[in-house]
């Protein structure tokens, strides 16, 4: 079934939500609520955390989440014959995106940071449970993955989207593991007996709270995982959408749409994981190597391929489209 069937109101969306997961249907008001809260936390509070302010990173957690889940909740209209397993989601994403938010919230609050702080022993409680929460919403998300490549879709340009995207979308949030590991130096820290009160960071190479880009603030002179983890993470809404708008355009046949799905989808995916290379190596996102070129080039060479065999051998697509 397509979700783009239902009548585009307010209330019949709500609607539908409720019907696919009320947990998580709350969840996403809650979030989007957040948002509105830490927005005017920003325009009321001039405190700094690691050079930016302090309520920043709530607000862009609270929008992200919104997003993520109602886009999670657009992705289960396509899982209706799996209804235990689509309620047991909803319910896991929603405690899981809650307990990260209660945590990031509390600590901004605090004006300390949530993430990599273990300067004291209930900032390093608060730090494991958000790893907590976000490795059972990644397995969660993983197990939805599974579903979505068993289920049956008519559509396979959107069927495509749809999967790769939600493949890309865990891979992206996997690569946060990079960041929560201590660094390092953190490590000979560590071993030397020394008090540690970070562990783990978004730089490799330099402390993080350097130069950075605006707004988002990845780092401009070292290596920064935030830039591959944000675009891997939000594969699940951009492939979805191209899919619909190729749809529109009623010249293209299936397999053409199917092609540039596929072609889009590797390129995407393959981007994520150079820029995940490039910040483990150091190097900002401002900063290209032969090494890294070479890589974008790798990228754009299978992408051209994928679209040119999907073209060539439609009917062998089909399986995994």
């Amino acid at each position: 079934m397509s979700a783009s069937t239902a009548p585009l109101s307010a209330r019949s969306l709500w609607s539908r939500a409720w019907s696919l997961s009320p947990t998580l249907a709350v969840a996403t008001v809650v979030m989007a609520l957040g948002a509105v809260v830490t927005t005017l936390g920003l325009l009321l509070d001039s405190r700094q955390l690691v050079g930016e302010p302090v309520w920043l990173k709530p607000t862009k957690f609270y929008l992200s989440l919104t997003a993520y889940n109602a886009t999670v909740l657009y992705f289960f209209s396509f899982l209706t014959e799996k209804r235990r397993l689509v309620r047991l989601s909803g319910h896991i994403l929603a405690a899981a995106g809650v307990i990260e938010m209660v945590a990031i919230t509390l600590q901004a609050a605090r004006g300390v940071r949530s993430h990599f702080n273990v300067a004291t022993p209930f900032d390093a409680a608060i730090f494991s449970m958000m790893g907590i929460a976000i490795t059972v919403l990644w397995v969660t998300m993983i197990v939805l993955a599974i579903a979505l490549l068993r289920s049956r879709l008519a559509d396979r340009p959107l069927a495509a989207a749809l999967r790769i995207g939600f493949i890309a979308a865990v891979i992206g949030m996997g690569l946060g593991f990079f960041m929560s590991s201590p660094n390092a130096a953190q490590l000979e820290a560590m071993k030397a007996g020394q008090r540690v009160v970070e562990s783990g960071s978004h730089t490799f190479g330099v402390p993080d709270g350097g130069p950075g880009l605006p707004l988002v603030g990845w780092s401009t002179e070292a290596g920064d995982m935030r830039p591959a983890h944000f675009l891997g993470l939000h594969a699940m809404q951009l492939l979805p959408i191209l899919a619909t708008l190729l749809a529109r355009r009623r010249h293209l046949s299936e397999t053409q749409r199917l092609a540039a799905i596929r072609a889009t989808g590797v390129a995407y995916t393959g981007v994520t994981l150079v820029l995940a290379v490039q910040a483990l190596r150091g190097l900002p996102i401002i900063r290209w190597d032969a090494v890294g070129i070479a890589a974008l080039a790798l990228v754009v060479a299978a992408s051209l391929a994928t679209a040119a065999a999907t073209l060539r051998h439609p009917r062998i697509s089909t399986a995994v489209a």
